[in-house]
């Protein structure tokens, strides 16, 4: 054992970090989680959507920008995690009507992978950029969801809690390391 700066080193940390990096960053990786998605029980993976998305966008809902969504289903595809979450809007609040591995019916589709997604949130790039990259891609109502799009693009980055921003940075920072 050396010590540096009044800080103990283990010659084997790096060893175990370089190690142990790639198998976490499988275990992390989207279609893993995708996976585990359907582990969780129905009613708690909407129940946690729901309350995420109606606390983070309270602002914009209580606004009315989502309005538009009311009595229609948008569903948004994580093409990586292989995992299709169905919103909707009703009562001035978000609902999910379901989260899973397979498409099902909706108004208008949303499709993007896990990356630009994180960067979407992060407002790293915006919808319009992805969409005529082709990385974010639309189906359905196009109206509808060229809408949605276009209201992802208005949102204040101040309204998603900085907790979620960090937790969403080294995720993308786990899964965009190439294995070794």
């Amino acid at each position: 054992m050396a010590e540096s700066a009044g800080v103990l080193k283990f010659p084997f940390a790096d060893h175990l970090k370089s190690a142990l990096l790639p198998k976490f960053a499988s275990l992390l990786a989207p279609n893993n989680v995708g996976s585990c998605v359907g582990w969780v029980p129905q009613r708690v993976n909407r129940k946690v959507i729901e309350s995420v998305l109606n606390r983070v966008l309270q602002e914009q809902v209580a606004d009315g920008d989502f309005d538009y969504l009311t009595g229609k289903w948008l569903q948004v595809e994580i093409r990586d995690a292989r995992l299709f979450v169905t919103l909707g809007f009703r009562n001035g609040q978000f609902v999910c009507r379901e989260v899973v591995r397979q498409a099902s019916e909706a108004n208008a589709n949303l499709s993007v992978m896990t990356v630009d997604a994180i960067d979407m949130v992060q407002h790293k790039v915006d919808p319009d950029t992805l969409f005529f990259q082709r990385k974010l891609t639309i189906g359905g109502d196009t109206e509808l969801a060229h809408h949605v799009k276009n209201t992802l693009d208005t949102l204040d980055p101040e309204a998603i809690p900085k907790l979620v921003l960090i937790l969403l940075q080294h995720y993308q920072a786990i899964i965009s390391r190439p294995a070794i």
